[in-house]
């Protein structure tokens, strides 16, 4: 069965959300963003064409003068050059004024060349602004908006000031691209942000849900992992998808509707190189990733072959097997070479064909293009090819960028499946529909034929485990199995379940009763748990306001906490946590005793730290003990001798099941099994094996 759900990126968002609030305002701007690409590729051919023509335009016939005189409106003072004869007007009469003066008649204005063009049948016009672009454009499309643009605009009527006009607008619109495409990016990672944290909710729930139960660990690792690493690469895919997605196809669409625009049948022809082109290179690329994979693998196969020859130079020298050894790892090494060499042939290769194929459609592209200005240069000038052959280039960005958010959505998708693999996960222990009121343990603690297991594959902690503890007595649970005495203090508050069992206090079953009064009753303090973020009387009080300073300060001395606690720099209301001051393992632990303390408990849980304490600590702590253990019913999960020494009976756990019952020096003399485990955890060398041993 695949690890890998396939909608389950699309479940931490759903396509559906691309039209919904911030993604429909990213997807709004992309389409603004779109239509100013346009305006500035427009742009861009203006100013090709004015450097290609500068200015200069010539046209025949009478008609296209009388088109021309419509387009231009500033005065022509530029020669005017044909072959036929052209009528002259009769002499006039100049005054300073300019005007012109008929004998006998009223002052007449002087006619201007525009006046004349009329009667021409071929003009030339030198520096005329795009004036040359203008006319290209509306004989092609018959679209007028350039020409009022041209006439409106007279800054757009000359060379110098054109140019200059032109790249001050390219430079307005790429910097509003630039505006809205950071507001695209922010209104993006906002909603990239928002999943995260949706998702870091859910996990946090499923923590608190799940996290009880484990046992070993493991369970709380994978919440801290998929909280960081995996949550954030959903959100980094998110990100990605939605800016990318609202980005390039509106790219990729204008970019080629734009070609066509200009000369569709060019712009398909043009197309078959490209996309042939594009299809081989993906082609190849997965092949070389495969091929590479493969290759891989057995160059690691064979590096480790070569590195376990080093595991064997005793045996070697000592049966005289060195010339056959050096012959075995010469092959192992040949291979290794040649799998080196395979691996940079393959690598090379791959990029030949791709620089080739690169090569080949930009020849393609240019040689059609290059055809089409010769053949026709009246229909696609020099400026709309150059032009042209930017947008087929540029193609490339927004395809490749489609390409990348395909393996971006994938690896997000991984990370998406292993959230929901931990989501939907159903916690073993829930309250049961009519639960009672637990009192507080008054009688015996009893465990009846209990049997638990962490999983198929692992062996049975418990296995028909009996057990019966008075209360007001204090016990010690001890095992050869880690992870027993700690499932047997687990299962009393119901962080985990029996697979079958049931555990009773003053006979009721602790399955059909209140979790919230069960584990008011049944405290928890383990010394390899965390500080909370907050103050030490936050961290005392677990948010319960019900609880005074006075009554955390008794609980804190009770706990031989509140000498430690005066010392800190603000004492009650020192920061803890990561961002706090921190404290030492035997502080923590003492912290963990007044939390208990403060509820006052019937039945008190305690697993001491692994760590060494320091002697002052371990003093504190047996004093604090002499009064917790008063009264009151105690398990212990022991770390320290003098623990053992002061509980009313040790319960020896073997296979799952009661071993042996008694106090510790009885057990010393009768269980070889507890004088063996006994000697593994407190002998004077254990610390040195436990060093040689991870060395």
């Amino acid at each position: 069965m695949s690890n890998r759900q396939p909608n389950a990126f699309h479940r931490a968002f759903p396509a559906r959300e691309f039209f919904r609030g911030s993604a429909r305002t990213v997807l709004f701007w992309s389409l603004v963003n779109g239509l100013l690409l346009i305006l500035l590729l427009v742009d861009l051919f203006l100013i090709i064409d004015l450097l290609d023509h500068r200015g200069r335009i010539t046209l025949h016939g009478e008609q296209n003068v009388k088109l021309l005189q419509e387009l231009r409106t500033a005065p022509v003072r530029l020669p005017v050059e044909h072959e036929q004869a052209k009528s002259v007007p009769e002499p006039e009469q100049v005054r300073a004024d300019g005007k012109s003066s008929v004998p006998g008649g009223e002052p007449e204005p002087k006619p201007s060349p525009i006046a004349e063009m009329p009667r021409l049948e071929m003009v030339s016009l030198t520096d005329s602004g795009i004036l040359p672009s203008v006319w290209w454009t509306y004989s092609k499309y018959q679209i007028g908006l350039l020409p009022r643009m041209y006439q409106r605009v007279p800054l757009l009527q000359e060379n110098q000031t054109a140019l200059f006009t032109l790249i001050c607008f390219a430079l307005v619109v790429a910097s509003i691209r630039v505006l809205i495409r950071w507001r695209s990016r922010q209104k993006s990672l906002s909603i990239s942000h928002h999943v995260s944290m949706s998702l870091r909710n859910m996990i946090h729930r499923q923590a608190l849900r799940l996290g009880p139960g484990d046992l070993s660990g493991k369970e709380t690792e994978q919440a801290f992992q998929l909280f960081i690493r995996d949550v954030g690469t959903v959100q980094q895919g998110v990100f990605q998808w939605v800016y990318g997605q609202s980005r390039h196809p509106i790219t990729l669409l204008i970019l080629l509707l734009f070609a066509i625009s200009i000369d569709w049948r060019l712009t398909l022809q043009c197309m078959i190189p490209l996309v042939a082109a594009w299809y081989f290179l993906l082609q190849h690329r997965k092949n070389y990733e495969q091929e590479q994979a493969k290759t891989l693998v057995a160059i690691e196969t064979e590096l480790s072959l070569l590195a376990e020859n080093l595991r064997s130079t005793r045996l070697v020298r000592g049966f005289g097997m060195e010339t056959a050894e050096h012959d075995q790892f010469q092959k192992h090494l040949q291979k290794y070479t040649e799998n080196i060499a395979t691996l940079k042939r393959v690598e090379g290769w791959g990029h030949r064909v791709a620089r080739g194929l690169a090569v080949f459609c930009s020849c393609m592209v240019l040689f059609l293009v290059g055809y089409k200005v010769l053949v026709s240069p009246d229909s696609l000038p020099l400026s709309a090819a150059v032009l042209m052959t930017g947008i087929f280039a540029f193609f490339y960005l927004p395809v490749n960028g489609l390409y990348q958010l395909i393996e971006i959505r994938d690896e997000a998708n991984i990370s998406a499946s292993s959230i929901y693999r931990y989501l939907n996960q159903i916690p073993s222990v829930g309250q049961a529909v009519g639960a009672k009121f637990l009192e507080p343990l008054s009688q015996a603690l009893q465990f009846e034929n209990v049997s638990f297991q962490l999983n198929s594959n692992s062996p049975p902690l418990l296995k028909g485990f009996d057990l019966k503890i008075p209360a007001g007595t204090s016990t010690a649970l001890v095992s050869l199995e880690k992870l027993a005495p700690r499932a047997v203090s687990y299962l009393i508050p119901r962080f985990i379940e029996p697979q079958s069992g049931r555990v009773l206090m003053d006979g009721e079953d602790t399955a059909w009763v209140t979790l919230e009064s069960l584990r008011a009753e049944a405290i928890y303090v383990s010394g390899n748990d965390p500080c909370l973020t907050g103050t030490v009387k936050e961290n005392i009080q677990c948010g319960d306001e019900r609880y005074s300073l006075q009554e955390v300060i008794a609980a804190s001395k009770e706990a031989h906490a509140h000498q430690f606690i005066q010392n800190l720099s603000q004492g009650y209301e020192t920061a803890l946590g990561q961002h706090g001051e921190e404290l030492t393992v035997g502080e923590c632990f003492r912290l963990g005793l007044a939390r208990a303390l403060l509820r006052k408990p019937a039945l008190l849980i305690i697993e001491e730290p692994e760590d060494i304490l320091d002697e002052d600590t371990k003093t504190l702590l047996e004093d604090a003990y002499s009064r917790i253990f008063q009264n009151r019913t105690v398990l212990v999960i022991p770390s320290r001798i003098t623990t053992l020494r002061r509980v009313n009976q040790v319960v020896l756990i073997h296979e799952g099941k009661v071993e042996a019952v008694d106090s510790q020096p009885n057990l010393l003399k009768k269980s070889a099994l507890y004088r063996h485990w006994e000697y593994t955890r407190f002998n004077q060398f254990r610390h040195t094996q436990e060093t040689s041993n991870e060395r």
